[in-house]
């Protein structure tokens, strides 16, 4: 898959994401960015295309929600149709690099709760322990990824502000 996004606004500029993790990686990105405006043009393997541009108040979710349709029909492919060949690099994450990525989707600039994560983790990709979740957050916390505010009973998380060094780069696997 391809991914091009042009932003305006405070980060303007353009960036592309090329090959296997191109959702991902866009993904992130959007959601540590600040924009007034965002375009977005996808190309998939078959070769479709697809084009939208996102303003206002809560563009970040909508722009979200388009590349995850994308690769939501994607991977409704046929499974011989989605095989990878084997030499080009598959990243195994960790569940604790996974569930990172995936907050960094998910609540990129609010606060939440080891049980909102875990309610949507698990509508997304299935069984979580509430522990598991409560344990990561706290690592991350500690590891000064999150901030963190309120009591045990009451203990909620952010991510911290981050500087985005990713601005004007082109990703691509090589084949």
């Amino acid at each position: 898959m391809r991914i091009r996004l042009d932003i305006e606004g405070k980060q303007a500029g353009s960036v592309k994401f090329r090959g296997r993790g191109a959702a991902e990686m866009a993904l992130t990105y959007l959601n540590d960015i600040e924009a007034d405006e965002v375009s977005i043009q996808l190309v998939k393997p078959d070769g479709t295309k697809a084009y939208a541009e996102f303003e206002g108040k809560f563009w970040n979710m909508s722009a979200t929600k388009f590349i995850l349709s994308a690769v939501k029909s994607e991977r409704n492919i046929p499974e011989p149709l989605q095989t990878i060949p084997s030499d080009i690099p598959q990243p195994d994450l960790t569940l604790k690099e996974r569930l990172e990525m995936f907050l960094r989707f998910e609540y990129p600039r609010v606060w939440f709760s080891s049980l909102d994560v875990k309610r949507q983790y698990e509508a997304v990709y299935g069984k979580i322990n509430l522990s598991t979740v409560s344990t990561y957050l706290a690592r991350m916390y500690r590891d000064n990824i999150l901030e963190r505010r309120g009591n045990r009973n009451q203990r909620e998380y952010k991510f911290g502000n981050e500087s985005n060094p990713l601005m004007n780069l082109e990703y691509a696997l090589t084949k």
